[in-house]
């Protein structure tokens, strides 16, 4: 008896001794998963080892199905692959058979979550494009609920696969929307109940529609998170970068958040304008520029940093434009060029235009582009900027914009930046200071020096203008004239040289003659200019008309015209320095 109770016991013995806990049979089955294919961030995946990965992954998933057929009683020894059924018999007699099903199942997920932030087809690349597929196509049949499933899965597992990311900002928008619309309809029922003194439903809706505010908040906040996971797994993007992103997400927090989150909004869009410069898209400046509008209302930045937001902000357009015409007119010189391409590219430009005059004319309009802001915000930072040139020419192109050009602080900005560049364009600014300080030696200078650098022939026409304006002023009218002659015949269909021509001559009526007659005759010459203007400028036009209705009530009469023998229509040729001939008509 002694001798039977003994083997019973050894036997009992050896089979604890041999059992496996549901840990051990997880590592003797994947000891690949423990060593060379780990997943905590010691083993680097690479093109060699990522199909191992895979490989694991598969293999995972097919130890969960045997052991979900062991359950239901469809396993044997002979259907089984990786575990024995001996082992799987044990651990269920010791139920501990759920353990080993949940090591696996939370492998599988620390599988997906590593590889997907390796890979952008994660673990497997069929059930990646099932799940992005199933996601276009619930977008498409607009089952927003189902669809969100679908996405969920790709934002978690496979947060490097791009396209799913423009899929999700469109659910995700589409959410807010809907439930911005739901707020706002119990926002009105409850009103209307409190209205009808229904004061317990009005209670019930306002609490329903608080609730519904909250969910709004937490779409929006998972709108945001779009962008900060697109932005750690895809901020290397060649063309949707971290710069880009961060404008889509400051643009986000400027139309959904910007009463308590302005600041963030403003500084994520102003970061993407200047990383991005040209590739700026049009709608991401604008929301910058109202952003950065917004922010000097709050009094949470000076008008120098509105006035440096302006300057880039159209500057980047102007550059993205020029980019867009050059690539247009590439384009347009093939043999079969892509009409589609050149249309888009068009539309880019006209986008550009459209929100930069929305921009210059909001800052234009504004209190904060007056010489009475501009001027201390720049005279401010004079000091740590007076040997950048660039700064130096923004300010100077801003205040002549603005017509600040007679204050000291535009003068001292002019002269810094000629002594850096000597060029025309900073000979100019600095003439327009001595022009408005009616220094005319100076003036004369400086214009001088801008026309006889100058190669763009539009702009020496204007410094040639001013330059006549000038000899005008020191009463050298000869001078004068072929100044202004030279500007109008260097620039097409420009109206002003001749209407300040007008002036001068219309100026010395008292001058050129003896006679009244002779005198009041030189106002045909000076409407002869006038109409020559208008005739080739129309935005000179209403000046020219103004002047002519002014200088031909000057005309000599009729009356005395006939007494000597001035009949209208004859040739008649004014004196003094003018010399010029006209037709008489009173």
């Amino acid at each position: 008896m002694k001798k039977y109770v003994f083997v019973i016991v050894s036997l009992f013995l050896a089979f604890n001794l041999n059992a496996q806990t549901p840990e051990e049979i997880f590592k003797n089955k994947y000891p690949e998963l423990f060593t060379e294919l780990k997943t905590d961030g010691s083993v680097k995946v690479t093109a060699d080892n990522i199909q191992l990965f895979r490989d694991q992954y598969k293999k995972l998933k097919d130890g969960l199905d045997e052991i979900e057929m062991f359950k239901f009683g469809g396993a044997s020894e002979d259907n089984l692959n990786i575990f024995e059924y001996k082992e799987l018999k044990n651990l269920q007699k010791e139920n501990k058979l759920a353990e080993l099903e949940t090591l696996l199942k939370n492998k599988v997920t620390d599988l997906k979550l590593f590889l997907g932030q390796n890979d952008q087809y994660g673990v497997d690349k069929k059930e990646c494009l099932m799940t992005y597929s199933n996601l276009k196509q619930s977008l498409k049949r607009k089952d927003y609920d189902a669809a969100f499933e679908f996405w969920r899965e790709m934002y978690k597992y496979y947060p490097k696969f791009k396209n799913a990311y423009s899929k999700g900002d469109v659910l995700v928008r589409t959410k807010i929307k809907e439930v911005t619309g739901e707020a706002a309809k119990l926002g009105k029922a409850a009103l209307e109940a409190q209205n009808a003194k229904k004061y317990d439903e009005a209670k019930k809706l306002a609490e329903q529609q608080k609730q519904t505010v909250a969910e709004r908040e937490l779409w929006i906040d998972t709108l945001l998170m779009i962008y900060d996971q697109r932005m750690k797994y895809l901020g290397n993007d060649k063309y949707y970068g971290t710069g880009y992103l961060k404008g889509k997400k400051g643009g986000y927090i400027y139309k959904y958040r910007k009463d308590s989150a302005l600041s963030q909004a403003y500084g994520l869009l102003k970061e993407s304008v200047e990383s991005e410069k040209e590739k700026s898209n049009f709608a991401v400046v604008k929301d910058f520029f109202d952003a950065a509008f917004d922010m000097i209302k709050a009094g949470k930045i000076g008008a120098d940093e509105l006035v440096a937001d302006y300057n880039l902000s159209t500057d980047v357009l102007k550059k993205n434009s020029d980019k867009m015409n050059g690539y247009i007119e590439k384009e347009q010189k093939k043999k079969s060029p892509n009409k589609s391409k050149i249309e888009n590219w068009k539309k880019v430009v006209k986008n550009n235009e459209k929100v930069s005059k929305y921009i210059t004319k909001k800052f234009a309009s504004s209190d904060y582009s007056k010489c009475e802001y501009l001027v201390p915000a720049f005279s401010s930072s004079f000091e740590k900027n007076k040997n950048d040139k660039e700064w130096l020419k923004t300010v100077t192109g801003i205040l002549s914009w603005k017509d600040c050009t007679n204050d000291d602080f535009y003068g001292q900005a002019a002269e810094a930046l000629y002594k850096l560049e000597p060029s025309a364009n900073s000979a100019f600014k600095l003439a327009l200071f001595y022009l408005k300080k009616e220094n005319y030696e100076d003036a004369a200078k400086y214009f001088e020096d801008a026309y006889k650098q100058e190669t763009d022939s539009d702009k020496k026409a204007e410094y040639y203008y001013y330059a006549a304006v000038v000899a005008y002023a020191q009463n050298k009218l000869s001078y004068a004239r072929s100044l202004a002659l030279k500007a109008a015949g260097l620039k097409e269909k420009y109206g002003k040289p001749y209407i300040l021509i007008a002036k001068m001559y219309a100026g010395s009526a008292n001058s050129c003659g003896t006679t009244k007659f002779e005198k009041q005759a030189v106002y045909w010459v000076a409407v002869d200019k006038l109409i020559k203007a208008k005739s080739i400028d129309p935005s000179v036009a209403e000046e020219a008309d103004r002047l002519i209705a002014k200088y031909s009530a000057r005309y000599p009469s009729q009356e005395e015209g006939f007494m000597l023998t001035w009949t209208a229509g004859k040739t008649y040729t004014v004196g003094c320095w003018i010399g010029e001939s006209t037709k008489v008509r009173y």
